[in-house]
Order: C-alpha cells, then structure tokens, then sequence
C-alpha cells in the first residue's frame, strides 16, 4: 500500500516538528542548568531521610535491650528465669547483637549468651578495665551507656552497651549486649547504588562504610553530614556522611540527558508522522475500540463463571468432607458393634451374617476414603510425605496381605523380584495405594489362572529407577474401553447387568497418584486375555535406616494389666461412647465418660487417668482446645485423637496441640487393642 503526500498534509506536521523541537531544545538547555542544583538538593533529601533510617535502626536495637529490662524490673526479678530464651530471641531477632551478657552488681560478668566463643568473659570483673568508672557513673543515675568502637576480650570489635536494671531499691546489674550495626545498616543501605556512606563514633573512628566513601574528594555542597546523640549522660554523639559513588556523578546525568535529547529528535518525528495518519487511523481506532469493549465483556463474564466454578468447588469440598464426617459415625457405631456382637456368645447362622454386614460396612468404609483421595486430587489438596522406605519391602508386605484372599479364590500368585536392601524417599503409603488398587482391580476382574507381579529396580543419578508389572488371566479389557479405563466411574461391564462390584474410582485414583508422583503408567489388555499394568517411578536415593531394637514385648497383651487401666471417653456422640465402651469391656476395662472438652478438663484434673480417647467436633469446647488446656498442666496424660474427620488439616492440628496419636473413626478391635497395649505400656514404664 502507498500514501501519495501534498504539500498541504505536510505544513500542519511540520509546523508541529519545529515547535516540539524548539520546546526539547529549551528544555534541554534549562535542565543542563539545574541538574547541579538538583543533584545537590537529592543528596540532602536522601542524607536526611537516610540518617533518620539509620538512627532509628540503631534506637530500635537498643530499646529491646531496654525492654528486657523493664520485663525484669516489673516482676522485681521475676521475669530473671527466662534470661537465657530471651537474650537468645533479642540474638535471633536483631542481626547487630553478637552477645548478651549480664554485669551484676560487683561489676562481674555472670552471664552471656551465645557462650560458644565467649567463654572467656565468664567471670571477668571489669572493674578492673578501662570502662569501668564510665559503667559506674551510668548505672547511679539509671541511664543507658554507650561505649566508643571497642576491641573485645574474647576477639573482634564492638559497641558494648549497658543497661542498668533496678529493683528491690537497688541496683542489681546491667544487661549488657555487644552490638555491630554493619548487618542491618547494610539492609537499609542495599538501593543506595548511586551513593556511599561513612558512620563514625564520638572519637572519629569509622565503624562503618559503604560503597567505599571518599569525602575528601567532594566539595561539601555534595555531601550531607549531621550527627545524632547516642548517649545523652556522656552528650556523646556520632557523625552521619551521604555523598555521591562517584565524584563524575553529574557527568553522567549529562550523558542521560543527552540520551534524552535525542530521543526527543525522535519523538518530535513519530509525533509529527502520526499526525498525518490520524486521520487514517480514526476508523481503524473506532473498530478496535469496539472489539476492546466486546473483549471486555467477555472477560467480565468469564471472571464471573471462575467465581461461579470456584464457589461450586468449595461447596463441592466441604460436602464431601462433612458427609463423610457424617458417614464415618454411624459407620463407627455399626462396624464397632459389629465387632462387639462377633466377639461374644451367638449362633453360628448370626456370626456369619455378622461377618456379611462387617464386609459391606468395609466397604462403604473404602468407598468413601475413595471419594475423600478425589476430593484431594482433584481440588490439588493432595500432599505427599518425603521419608525413607523400601519399594521392594513394601510391595513384599503388600502381597503378604492380599495372597491369602488371591489362593482362598483358587487363583495363584507368583511374584518375581529380586532381593534388595534399596531405599528411595517418597510418600511410601501413597505407593503402597498404587500397588494395592492395582493388584485389587486384578483379583476382582480374575475367576480362572492368578495374577503375575514383574518388580525390577536399577540406580541411576543419584535415584532409584522402579519398574512394576502386574498381569493377570482376568477378562480384559474391550479395545473401546481402553481410552477410559482410568476415568472416573468406568468399569469394564458397566450398565445394570454388570457382574462385578466396584465404584469405578480405583484405577482413576492410581493414575493421578502416579502422575502426582511424577511417574507414568501404562496399560495392555484384550478380551478375555488379560490384563497388563506397567508402572514407572523414580524416588531419590536415600541409605536404608536400620530397624531399631525394640526395649520393650508389645506382641503379647500378656505385658499390660488392662483392666487395671483407667480410661476417659471424651464424645458428644452417645451411640459412639456406648460402642467404644463396649469395646473396651471386652479387654477388661472399665470407662468413664464426658460429653464436652470443658467436662474432659475438669474430670482430668480431679481424676488420674492413663489414656484419654478425644474427640475433635464437640459442643462448648472442641477436643483441640481441650488437649491444648490439658497440656498446660499435664504433659504425661496418653491423650488419643478419635474422630471421623479425616482430613490432613485436622489430624495435623491434632498432634501439634499435643495429641499422642490420632485414630480414626470407625477403627478395628485387633488395632484398638495393639494400640492400648502400646499407649498404656509406654505410660507406665515412664
């Protein structure tokens, strides 16, 4: 495309060139002139404003020396014992203490925090040293002393600054801290590129610099200076210096402006060549705004879909956590008495409808752990634990669980694995999820032959590289299943004839786990031919920790008198207290029971227990406050976490309010057990 010009589109650009051009001369002419002033009146901002940052830096560090003894003095000593934890916090909170110390009232160094490196102080009378008619003098008329830039007994250079502390009518001692303010001025120094500082102390000795400062070669026009009384006993004062890095700092402004100088020139030209297109673009401009404003409105009500989605999913999340809060009690109640009923005295006909209903409680017990692992996945809540373990071992220990069921259905199952001592770091209950999914998806799908585990493992990088095939003789899978075999509710015979139980989350549930794990998974199969599962992780290598010895038998009941134990159920759920109790009678042991974490506080502090079982969601006071009541006064009492909630949030607020463990509802009779015998051993041995 071509423009054809005429004289007259170029007068009104032209003219417009000259005039911006006259203007950018001017300006240019103007700012060469008062660049210098301005130079000048930037220094003695910033110098003002910087020495305000730097004096306040040096008040606040004191004031916390000051603080601690105020603390001290208010409690007439009191607040003494805790000398040790509060030195070390004003140590890790203020980068300029290198110690603190306490001067008591003889003038000898009793204490001194951090005592690694300081050893050497411990015990020394500063009578005896140079500064101690200056210590006297501050510490009668109760004012804080600061010395001049110091060497120190044990190494290096300080201020020492002391504090006096009053009580009882007398003086008792100074706190005393060694301060080097180089770490924080340098922090309020980092964006003072263009500048350089110099800070000295009453006798002119410079404690610090930055950006090597050279004020003999500034004229004083270019220099800020001011002083500012550290001492007001001793009118002590220290000097503050803000000049230029550079002494051509002004030459280089003239260079930037230079730079300006042209890029108006090019300025004045594109100004002047748009104004002739102006025109053109004018209806170019009015189509583009149009489609600006449709974008716009767009964008507004996509904003409003995500807020939509965004909302959806929390609801989504939060139903599924409290129906499975509301599913898992009731579910405690049945399974617990479920488990009471097979332990006593009934027909043989009624243990074995017992053991049906105890197999569809299970479950319904996994399927909502199922619909929990989704929610997490899915709302990327999921977390992964990073601790050393054996993939071999595990999956070893994992077959060990399920080869009992695999031969009891007349099946068989080889597994070919080569021995290893290996450990990687990892997420070892999220791996053993994978391999229990799998082989649990082989066993349902598989009537005739077993099922074949292929485990291999090599060292590569610094990792462990893990290889797993597991293959069976089931019926396969169609050929139009196989692109949705990891999706959600996807089963091979799907529809109302199907003959296989399962909800369809399983295999999606492993697939994202392996994803998340940062591994792959793949999968072979045809119709009534079988099925191939191949699995790819890699943990990083990690030497195997060996197996402490165990000091005390926890295998045998034998080793703990339960019925001696004295046991508090803490639960608003009376159908749960009543299942638990019932439970415990079984092993001999005889419960109380509160209904709230207020009553769980009062009880504990009138009656000695050995183990608490807590719930968490309770009226008046949740379990979380009533633990964290409890340990104030009790840090022995065996306090166990029983609850349906089973979210990571809440088992992690559990133990760090300083619950023993966590179990959740609903929980076996066999792991109830294990866990008293335990819990209650470890009580009494200590």
């Amino acid at each position: 495309m071509s423009f054809k010009f005429s004289k007259k589109e170029l007068i009104y650009p032209l003219l417009v060139f000259m005039t911006l051009m006259v203007v950018v001369v001017a300006l240019w002419n103007k700012t060469l002139k008062t660049q210098e002033s301005l130079l000048q009146n930037e220094i003695q901002t910033s110098g003002h404003l910087r020495s305000q940052e730097f004096y306040h830096s040096i008040d606040n560090n004191i004031k916390a020396l000051e603080n601690l003894k105020q603390r001290i003095e208010m409690t007439n000593g009191g607040y003494f014992q805790y000398w040790e934890e509060d030195a070390q916090l004003i140590l890790d909170q203020n980068p300029s203490f290198k110690f603190v110390e306490w001067i008591d009232s003889s003038m000898v160094i009793r204490k001194i925090t951090p005592l690694k490196g300081n050893e050497a102080v411990v015990g020394l009378d500063i009578s005896k040293l140079y500064r101690a008619d200056e210590w006297r003098e501050h510490s009668q008329n109760s004012k804080t002393n600061i010395t001049s830039w110091v060497s120190l007994t044990q190494g290096g250079n300080a201020f020492l600054v002391d504090v006096p502390v009053y009580f009882e009518g007398r003086l008792q001692g100074t706190i005393t801290a060694g301060m080097d303010f180089t770490n924080p001025f340098n922090q309020l120094a980092t964006d003072l590129d263009a500048y350089a500082v110099e800070i000295k102390d009453e006798t002119g000795t410079t404690f610090y610099a930055y950006n090597d400062p050279k004020a003999s070669e500034f004229d004083n026009r270019y220099l800020y200076s001011t002083s500012f009384m550290v001492d007001t006993l001793d009118l002590q004062r220290w000097s503050f210096t803000l000049m230029p890095k550079q002494v051509d700092m002004l030459a280089d402004r003239k260079e930037t402006m230079f730079i300006a100088f042209v890029f108006g020139m090019l300025l004045s030209v594109l100004t002047s060549s748009l104004m002739y297109f102006y025109r053109a673009s004018r209806t170019e401009n009015k189509r583009y705004k149009e489609s600006i404003l449709k974008l716009r409105k767009l964008n507004k009500d996509l904003k409003k879909e995500q807020l939509k989605a965004h909302k959806a999913n929390r609801a989504k999340t939060e139903f599924v956590s409290n129906m499975s809060h509301e599913i898992r009690t009731p579910l405690n109640a049945i399974l617990g008495f479920i488990e009471v009923l097979k332990a006593s005295n009934i027909q043989k006909s009624l243990k074995e409808y017992l053991s049906l209903m105890d197999i569809s409680s299970k479950k319904l017990l996994l399927l909502v752990d199922d619909i929990l692992e989704i929610d997490k996945i899915e709302s990327g809540k999921s977390t992964f634990k990073n601790e050393p373990f054996s993939p071999s071992d595990e999956i070893a220990n994992i077959i060990s669980i399920y080869k009992p069921s695999i031969e009891q259905k007349g099946l068989y199952l080889h597994l070919d694995a080569p021995e290893s001592n290996i450990c990687g770091i990892g997420d070892m209950g999220k791996f053993g999820q994978i391999i229990t999914n799998l082989l649990r998806n082989s066993l349902k799908f598989t009537e005739n032959g077993g099922i074949h585990i292929a485990y291999r493992e090599r060292v590569s990088e610094n990792h462990l590289l893990v290889d797993l095939v597991i293959k069976d003789t089931g019926i396969g899978i169609p050929k139009n299943k196989m692109k949705t075999i990891f999706d959600r509710f996807t089963q091979v015979d799907s529809g109302i004839t199907k003959k296989h139980e399962g909800s369809g989350l399983g295999l999606y549930i492993t697939y994202h786990l392996v994803k998340l794990m940062g591994g792959h998974i793949e999968v072979e199969s045809s119709r009534n031919n079988g099925t191939e599962f191949q699995v790819k992780l890699q943990f990083p290598l990690v030497q195997c920790k060996q197996e402490e010895q165990k000091v005390i038998d926890l295998t045998s009941d034998k080793d703990v008198d339960l019925e001696s134990a004295s046991v508090l159920i803490v639960d608003d759920n009376k159908i749960n207290v009543i299942v638990l109790k019932k439970a415990l009678e079984t092993m001999g042991i005889k419960a109380q029971w509160v209904s709230d974490g207020e009553q769980a506080v009062e009880e504990v502090q009138k009656n000695m227990y050995d183990l608490v079982f807590m719930d968490i969601h309770m009226p008046v006071m949740d379990g979380l406050e009533a633990t964290k009541v409890i340990r104030e006064t009790n840090k022995d009492l065996v306090i166990m976490g029983f609850s349906a909630d089973v979210t990571r949030e809440t088992i992690e607020a559990a133990l760090e309010v300083g619950m023993n463990d966590y179990f959740t509802k609903p929980i076996s009779m066999d792991k109830l057990r294990q866990h008293l015998s335990t819990y209650l051993v470890n009580s009494k041995v200590s």
